[in-house]
């Protein structure tokens, strides 16, 4: 009989982490024998709680970012809250509504939320699973960690140092193995950047792809502003996500403010590694999966507008790797496009990624479970 593999993230904070069990879970299914299955933690144990974290998260990116940072930078005062009351509390909801029926062999979290309550359930189960951590961003917090968890699964070799003399995780508990993205995005990367604007009808020239994550954060108004000024023609594609009110805000500009450059702009796309593949650069927020997906597609990424928190050691992360570039305002935006319109600029960025890049993560991932 093949393995059980029950997979835990979460939505509310953005789509990464569930897209993060879901590339795992690709793989996994794809074995014969094995099962696999994805849960929303919190939606599982308590979907009020689900609601007042959602509302509490977005509220914060806000109105209170600055705010939302120093909650962050209290991990270790928020994660005894989530080993105690809390964890307490969710395990036993996990326990009654899932874990006891389900009988997992292997629980992966993807999200850290209900991590600490899983590790509570482990124990009182009488048949204990194997407990894995996958962080999906380039740097680690006091969240993500318990005497508990049998398996840390990180995106560099930096965060399992991290691990360990910080958190004092024994080195065997550690596989450096990388964010996991779809497997599409490794396919991608073998097309090259013409064969994509080819095949997305997209003209032969120097293209800025724009996104800000599924919620269309990161001052993408701004960035527009900042683009449509350069004097050489740009192909600009920007991407929205969900978020209807930037959608008709770019639209309204573009007619007020008509340029020369051919300007796409889009709405949610399901399928950005054709974008991101056809793009010559990236900017974007540095969430861990969108960087990871960028640096599959050998894309430079110009960070721009970090959320607080996780986002911000990220982006500290890239810039210390050299594998992206951060603007810090309109001017630096349009100066570092005029500089990587440049392809020797870019291959110099490029080579840097590709120390740090992963694709096959997942595939990598999900070998090490089965064969566990």
């Amino acid at each position: 009989m093949g393995k059980r593999f029950l997979l835990f993230t979460e939505e509310w904070a953005g789509s990464g982490h569930r897209m993060a069990a879901e590339a795992v879970h690709d793989v996994l299914v794809a074995q014969e024998g094995t099962e696999s299955r994805i849960v929303g933690g919190l939606n599982t144990a308590s979907p009020a709680l689900r609601e007042l974290s959602r509302f509490f998260y977005l509220s914060m990116l806000r109105y209170g970012k600055p705010f939302w940072q120093r909650i962050y930078d209290q991990e270790h005062l928020w994660g005894a809250m989530l080993k105690e009351p809390l964890g307490w509390w969710l395990s036993q909801r996990l326990m009654d509504t899932l874990l006891q029926e389900e009988k997992p062999d292997v629980v992966i979290a993807t999200h850290a939320y209900c991590l600490s309550a899983l590790a509570r359930s482990k124990q009182k189960l009488a048949r204990p699973f194997h407990l894995v951590s996958i962080p999906t961003d380039y740097q680690i917090n006091h969240f993500w960690v318990h005497p508990q968890i049998d398996t840390y699964m990180v995106a560099h070799e930096r965060v399992a140092d991290h691990l360990m003399h910080s958190y004092q995780v024994d080195a065997k508990k550690i596989q450096v193995l990388g964010i996991p993205i779809r497997s599409v995005f490794s396919v991608a990367a073998k097309m090259d950047k013409r064969t994509w604007k080819r095949q997305l009808g997209l003209d032969e020239q120097f293209t800025v792809l724009v996104c800000g994550g599924e919620g269309g954060y990161g001052k993408i108004t701004e960035v527009m502003k900042a683009l449509v000024k350069e004097m050489e023609p740009l192909q600009i594609i920007v991407i929205t996500g969900k978020n209807e009110k930037l959608y008709n805000e770019l639209h309204d500009l573009l007619q007020k403010y008509p340029c020369s450059h051919r300007v796409i702009v889009k709405k949610f796309e399901p399928q950005m590694w054709q974008w991101i593949g056809a793009a010559d650069v990236y900017i974007t927020k540095p969430g861990g999966i969108s960087c990871a997906e960028a640096m599959a597609l050998r894309t430079p990424l110009l960070l721009y507008q970090p959320l607080p928190g996780q986002e911000k050691n990220n982006c500290s992360f890239l810039l210390t790797q050299e594998a992206a570039v951060l603007a810090k305002d309109q001017e630096e935006i349009r100066s570092m496009i005029r500089q990587w319109r440049n392809q020797k600029q870019r291959d110099k960025i490029m080579k840097q990624m590709e120390l740090v890049r992963r694709p096959e993560a997942a595939q990598q991932i999900a070998a090490y479970l089965l064969q566990m």
